[in-house]
């Protein structure tokens, strides 16, 4: 079947940004006060009226096999190709392709994410053609260690094929402090059972050079729009009240790659999240400040998204200035910054 994910339009953003300026911020009173899911879905959650009447157009096509996240501000729908073409026609004059925006469907939507099919292996096969050129397929979020709130406990990963347990006992030393040699927990389906390499990675590090570091993986198959699927990760956090505290994410995309409603929403989800106390460590990318180039030679630099949201963390590498010595340490050329076009620079880095 075909899935399509409706974005409400959400309230209270405006205070849900004053609320993360101040549990963020050590000078604050309310420095560390995180919210509760259910504080955050109180927040920003559509009214009724919105919720029903966006439901009340999709059964209008058709579409009757919908659900909610716990934060109320998406609509999941599941349904026949056959009842496809009736309410994306109205969005996009037949295309089944690409992001839509709310005002040509309907008002209460943010954004519309095509239909996609989910094949057997849980990757996801877009209806449109391909829109950007990168080749990786999938996302996976690496979840180190660390009480969630709420749950009293350490969390864990997603485990992709047996290659990574294996590889991990070889950065173990029985010598060394107390380790884990297995992830705790998976949430999602790997593609192809195979694991990805970034996330491998990610997974070694954080479980090697942490004392009994608990980890999950989460894993989201497929891409959407030949892009990263961030929002479908985004989408199940939206729906768990028990979540690691730190999150890392070694997958990108380039700003001018993705729709400036898509790179909003996803911005809002991030603050969501960092409402609620998360840590969300982003790639900075490999191609440092990047260059995008145009007619005339105004060439232009390249940001990467989600690291240029002001919501999450991104660290520039470094490297010894003779790489074959100690010496002192510079920059990284591949490293980018965490800057942005589209996205102001938040006042604490103005600070």
């Amino acid at each position: 079947g075909l899935q399509l994910t409706c974005a409400l339009g959400q309230r209270g953003a405006q205070r849900l940004a004053q609320i993360v300026d101040a549990v963020s911020d050590p000078r604050s009173p309310r420095y560390g006060q995180y919210l509760s899911l259910e504080q955050v879905r109180d927040l920003v959650q559509p009214s009724p009226t919105t919720l029903l009447t966006v439901l009340k157009w999709l059964q209008g096509h058709g579409v009757e096999n919908c659900q909610s996240v716990t934060t109320r501000d998406f609509v999941e729908c599941h349904m026949p190709a056959r009842r496809t073409r009736s309410c994306w026609s109205q969005c996009r004059g037949g295309r089944l392709s690409g992001l839509v925006l709310s005002d040509k469907c309907h008002p209460s939507l943010d954004l519309l994410l095509p239909p996609s099919w989910r094949n057997p292996y849980g990757g996801s096969e877009g209806l449109g053609g391909p829109v950007g050129s990168r080749k990786e397929g999938g996302h996976t979020s690496v979840l180190p260690a660390g009480p969630s709130p709420g749950a009293g406990g350490a969390e864990g990963v997603q485990r992709g094929d047996d290659s990574v347990p294996q590889l991990l006992f070889c950065w173990l030393s029985p010598h060394s402090f107390a380790h884990r040699s297995q992830v705790d927990r998976v949430v999602g389906h790997q593609g192809r059972g195979k694991a990805g390499l970034e996330a491998s990675l990610d997974v070694e590090y954080i479980m090697s050079t942490g004392a009994n570091i608990s980890t999950w993986v989460f894993s989201n198959s497929g891409r959407h729009e030949s892009q990263e699927p961030f929002l479908a990760w985004l989408l199940l956090l939206s729906n768990m009240s028990s979540l690691p505290w730190v999150h890392t994410v070694s997958y990108g995309d380039d700003e001018d790659s993705l729709s400036l409603a898509y790179m909003e929403r996803v911005n809002l989800e991030f603050m969501k999240a960092a409402a609620r106390g998360l840590t969300i460590l982003f790639a900075s990318g490999d191609d440092g400040a990047g260059c995008r180039r145009v007619p005339g030679g105004n060439h232009t630099f390249r940001p990467s998204f989600p690291a240029s949201s002001p919501y999450v963390t991104t660290v520039g590498g470094t490297s010894f200035k003779n790489p074959f010595l100690v010496t002192a340490e510079v920059t990284d050329y591949i490293s980018g910054g965490g800057f942005s076009n589209v996205f102001p620079m938040p006042q604490y880095q103005v600070r």
